[in-house]
């Protein structure tokens, strides 16, 4: 993540809705991708010379993007939602906050690489989302059992996981390392790219030799998973990774996207760790292993788990080098040694 600065100075996060220095009303750009002024003069909708503040920021307070296009009331990452949380419950509207937080980083994290991100308005084949509460948050609901998943570019995320406490309960009880709702839609995103990126027979071989056959039966594989004991081999970034090549492809895609977007911040901190996404991979890992080995010991000093619950060995790296290749095909492979993340 890139750092933005007020024009009267001020430190601004991606976040920020508002200067705490000046007090001037703030809204993010994704065409010029800068934090701008905005202004409430002669319009009931604060607004700049890029455009109005998106709706869900003037009627609901959850998003601070800028609509840079005419006749559009929704900004680029808003115009995705196809179905938002019900809001008749306020804590419901905390809920869909996190949500779209999450999403504007994934979406701004994809814009930094240069993918595509393109709506089911202007592409059959585009992305949406949906966030859906089942009863097991909110018996007044109609569907019993929301799975956050994607299916033909439709990502959909329960909305139960915006919670702290049941997000940390699920984690607990899957045994997962790791789990955030930018974790989800990171990886929710690698099932659409998928299509995207590896849409020839000569991809689809690479990707199997490292992969594996991604033709296997899905829903048979997932049983298998959730019926057996979950026991990491050191060769999957997480065990769920195990579980099918689809899901060990969107895995280490999300590891790709939280790599990249780590480095970058670090970079823009002025810390010698920083990289530029479009670096070789080689360079990447190299300062990856010395930034997670910093973040582990700053949250173990705070008395908080690794911040890196991650090992990379030789068959991950192997997977990374495969999508920074396809996101950044100039790039050129070399030999992947084992990088540590995490000391005990």
């Amino acid at each position: 993540m890139i750092n933005f600065h007020c024009d009267c100075g001020q430190t601004l996060f991606f976040e920020n809705s508002g200067c705490l220095r000046c007090g001037s009303l703030i809204g993010y750009d994704p065409n010029s991708r800068r934090m701008l002024r905005l202004s409430t003069a002669g319009s009931e909708v604060p607004q700049c010379e890029a455009g109005p503040l998106c709706r869900n920021g003037v009627d609901f307070g959850v998003c601070n993007w800028i609509v840079g296009e005419k006749d559009k009331k929704f900004c680029l990452s808003c115009r995705l939602n196809q179905t938002i949380p019900s809001l008749i419950d306020g804590s419901r509207l905390h809920w869909w906050k996190q949500l779209e937080h999450a999403k504007r980083r994934l979406i701004f994290g994809l814009l930094q690489l240069n993918l595509p991100v393109t709506g089911k308005e202007e592409s059959e084949g585009g992305l949406a989302f949906r966030f859906i509460e089942d009863r097991r948050s909110n018996p007044n609901v109609f569907e019993e059992h929301v799975n956050t998943g994607h299916s033909e570019g439709v990502v959909t995320i329960n909305v139960a996981e915006a919670d702290d406490v049941r997000r940390e309960m699920a984690r607990q009880y899957s045994g997962e390392f790791y789990r955030t709702l930018l974790g989800h839609f990171r990886h929710e995103s690698g099932h659409y790219y998928f299509r995207l990126l590896i849409e020839n027979e000569q991809r689809l071989e690479q990707f199997r030799e490292v992969f594996g056959d991604e033709r296997q039966d899905y829903d048979a594989a997932l049983s298998r998973y959730y019926a057996g004991p979950q026991i990491r081999d050191p060769d999957f970034i997480s065990a769920y990774a195990q579980s099918h090549p689809l899901e060990d492809w969107a895995e280490m895609w999300a590891h790709y996207l939280h790599m990249n977007d780590t480095l970058e911040t670090a970079g823009y901190y002025g810390l010698p760790q920083g990289s530029d996404q479009f670096d070789r991979l080689d360079d990447l890992l190299k300062k990856w292993s010395e930034l997670t080995m910093l973040l582990n010991s700053l949250n173990r000093s705070m008395g908080l788990e690794d911040a890196y619950p991650f090992v990379l060995t030789g068959a991950t790296v192997r997977k990374l080098h495969f999508v920074h290749d396809l996101v950044c095909p100039s790039s050129r492979p070399s030999s992947g040694a084992a990088f540590a993340g995490t000391r005990s």
